[in-house]
């Protein structure tokens, strides 16, 4: 953060009239440090005068209302499709002068999060074509940012006349060709009529573009580049201090936050709660259960996270364990340690902590409403409950569960 503070000095110096952008996901994933880590950054970025500032869907991580705090705070976050109560709950677009161009900054949401919460991600066609209509006239270039895979906005995007430039984030270890930002990896957008810039991620990068338009011409890039933020670049002082500070503080929270969990207290209020058992204590009781679950794909999550190679990305592993983030739960330093083995979705995943358990009732009926945290539109589009229910594996019999794929 300090390198891209001092390279933004470095561009503004070099044009007063620079319009910062970012197409959103500043948050990491949930857990009480990265929440205090994502307010930090948050007021850096504000600190900095970014102009516009898309809505990502790990942005919503930790609610709605944390954002509108940032947002009242100064962080100019816009979104035109996330709604509340069948209100848009941040402005659809903003619009600014630049070198005397009026200029609109549109921004789309096209990935749900893990939990919507009441909120609601409108189609972004609909939404971008009525941003795009109220900007006509008013707006001489509307530059798009795309918090979407490049799937969704290669359908998108044909629908949404009048869009000047895309900006596209959301996505993650993706390499760039050296010093450009035009988002082409794999063949995507090369014919593209519209130029579509990506920056990559984790803020290792600045994007470039040098826009020029003549009175009545569509707006068009005279220069793109990849600002690599590397050791190359000299830390902005003031920036460095406020994260040696910041880093300082998060060192004693995580100190706290592993006393914390040590004796089973809640990360927020720091009263004891119930703890995580693990599947051997679920099997003294269900032993009957156990032959056809241990075969089954939520149990053996986690090694299809091994496979891939993404069983330490923290975006993965809580779909793919058991309590991760949560007080007692899935932890590999803690595992190490001797705690209960937590990988993969065990019974506690869908069921909660097993110090809980009571027969029948409560416990029973949070199985059915846990679902919908992973089971999302984007990583299962089809999802059903009662159609997911007769696969899974601790239901009906094993013959039954193989012959449907348990899941």
């Amino acid at each position: 953060m300090a390198r891209r503070a001092a390279k933004i000095n470095e561009l503004r110096e070099l044009d007063a009239g620079l319009l910062l952008l970012s197409a959103g996901d500043f948050s990491g994933s949930s857990g009480i440090v990265e929440m205090y880590r994502a307010r930090f950054l948050a007021e850096t970025m504000t600190e900095l005068g970014y102009d516009a500032v898309a809505v990502g869907e790990r942005d919503l991580n930790f609610g709605v209302r944390t954002l509108k705090e940032y947002a009242e705070r100064g962080l100019p976050l816009i979104c035109a499709n996330l709604f509340e109560g069948g209100e848009r709950v941040f402005p659809p677009f903003l619009i600014t002068k630049v070198h005397g161009k009026r200029v609109g900054v549109l921004a789309l949401l096209g990935t749900s999060p893990r939990e919507l919460h009441g909120l609601e991600i409108r189609d972004p066609v609909a939404e971008g074509r009525d941003a795009i209509d109220r900007m006509r006239g008013r707006a001489d270039c509307i530059i798009l940012l795309a918090h979407m895979e490049r799937e969704q906005l290669g359908e998108t995007l044909p629908a949404l006349a009048g869009v000047d430039l895309v900006i596209r984030g959301h996505t993650i270890d993706i390499e760039h060709a050296a010093g450009d930002c035009a988002d082409t990896i794999g063949g995507f957008f090369e014919d593209a009529v519209r130029p579509i810039l990506f920056a990559g991620d984790r803020a290792r990068a600045l994007g470039l573009a040098v826009i020029a338009a003549g009175n009545g011409q569509r707006a068009a890039i005279v220069e793109r580049r990849l600002l690599a933020l590397d050791a190359a670049v000299p830390d902005d002082p003031a920036t460095a201090e406020r994260v040696r500070s910041f880093l300082a503080e998060e060192g004693i929270r995580r100190r706290e936050l592993a006393v914390s969990r040590s004796l089973s207290r809640d990360e927020r209020t720091g009263r004891i709660v119930e703890r995580y058992l693990g599947v051997d204590v679920c099997a003294r009781c269900h032993g009957d259960l156990m032959p056809r679950f241990i075969l089954s794909r939520h149990f053996r999550a986690m090694e299809t996270l091994r496979a891939r190679g993404q069983d330490g990305n923290p975006a993965c592993i809580p779909c793919h364990t058991t309590g991760f983030g949560r007080p007692t739960g899935y932890s590999p330093g803690t595992e190490a340690m001797g705690a209960p083995y937590l990988q993969g979705v065990q019974c506690e995943a869908c069921h909660g902590p097993g110090t809980l358990h009571e027969r029948g009732g409560p416990y029973v009926a949070s199985g059915r409403s846990s679902c919908g945290a992973c089971h999302t539109s984007k990583w299962s589009p089809d999802f059903e409950y009662d159609a997911y229910w007769r696969r899974a594996a601790h239901c009906g019999t094993f013959a039954d569960s193989l012959a449907a794929g348990a899941p």
